[in-house]
């Protein structure tokens, strides 16, 4: 078990089992407890691909994090205790110094959800299976920290709300659907890790246009602008800050509307055209290990028919720790635990939470 022991400190450690050892993975066990969805689990297997001019630079400087990440493979799978499935892989790589970025993923879920056409109304549960298809690239404006990107993304769904009878109108031309887009982005990336960022700043525009050319059976667009900032305030604490924003025009299925996604709230349960929110996050690191947080965020959704007066803002909150789990990556594990408007919800985290 050397391979799990960091030479440095004695202390646990998987970098050399996962980068040295050829079948070396990193299992990241899924306890969900997603509101939404209900308790439930699963796990993710995380291969890492070095180059070998990223091993020789590790090698070199064993006491430093590569800027240059390795290729990862990710292979998902969990389920919960309402019966939704979910279950896929990903791939993440770059080339050329970090100038080309790659991500790519297919997953397949058979997931049992509850929609709230109003904010505070009754729910409608519902049950959508389908199989989502991405592929993105992004590239480096020479040597500087903005990336210009493109994607392709298309899902095909089925929607069975059961023996419901008095939903509302969702715009659906069919419960058996596809919805085809092309995703075109400008992104500024100046973190110092990707996996578990503690400096710097990312921040996107990103505009997706949805049509019938494109494989799908709807036409309507979505906007999203974000910024994620990390900033150290001395050796000891570091204070995180995030704002998100999205917008959608008419036209779309009522599952692709943005919702309120902070820890502590149940995903889709306050949706809207428009989507704002504010999150804070302030860290104490305890030694070069270990670093409990607490957080706290706000967001607003609301509807082209509403004011943004009408709609309220819902606040969560909570607390949590992270694990230097492989110090050569840089990558983090760790527990949250956080308290919404209506419910309180529990998530293992392996990287940043953002």
């Amino acid at each position: 078990m050397e391979q799990l022991k960091d030479p440095l400190d004695g202390r646990f450690d998987a970098s050399e089992w996962i980068l040295e050892n050829a079948v070396g993975f990193m299992p990241v066990p899924i306890i969900i407890t997603e509101p939404a969805v209900g308790v439930g689990g699963g796990a993710a297997l995380l291969f890492f691909h070095e180059t070998e001019a990223q091993r020789q630079w590790r090698k070199d400087n064993p006491n430093q994090v590569n800027p240059e990440l390795p290729a990862v493979t990710g292979v998902v799978a969990a389920a919960t205790e309402n019966g939704s499935k979910l279950g896929g892989l990903f791939h993440s790589n770059s080339w050329k110094d970090d100038s080309l970025r790659y991500l790519g993923a297919l997953f397949g879920a058979d997931l049992n959800l509850k929609f709230y056409p109003i904010e505070n109304g009754p729910a409608f549960g519902f049950n959508i299976k389908g199989e989502y298809l991405l592929q993105e690239l992004e590239y480096r404006l020479g040597q500087s920290n903005v990336f210009l990107g493109a994607g392709y993304s298309l899902m095909q769904s089925e929607v069975d709300f059961g023996l419901v009878t008095n939903l509302p109108d969702l715009g659906l031309p069919a419960l058996n659907s596809k919805d085809g887009a092309l995703n075109i982005k400008i992104t500024y990336d100046s973190l110092d890790n990707r996996f578990s960022a503690s400096s710097g700043i990312k921040a996107g525009i990103s505009a997706k246009f949805h049509h019938e050319n494109l494989g799908g059976d709807y036409q309507y667009q979505d906007y999203h602008a974000y910024v994620n900032a990390y900033q150290p305030i001395n050796s000891k604490w570091t204070i995180a800050l995030r704002g998100d924003g999205k917008y959608i025009t008419d036209g779309s299925p009522f599952y692709a509307r943005p919702f309120v996604d902070l820890r502590g709230i149940s995903a889709m349960r306050y949706q809207g055209d428009r989507v704002v929110l504010a999150e804070a996050e302030l860290r104490h690191h305890l030694d070069s290990r270990w670093t409990v947080l607490g957080f706290v965020g706000s967001g607003q959704a609301d509807n082209f028919n509403n004011s943004v007066a009408d709609s309220s803002w819902q606040t969560a909150f909570g607390g949590g720790f992270r694990y230097l789990v492989a110090r050569q990556l840089g990558l983090t594990s760790g527990i949250d635990i956080a308290r919404g408007p209506n419910e309180t919800a529990f998530y293992i985290q392996t990287g940043g939470a953002w």
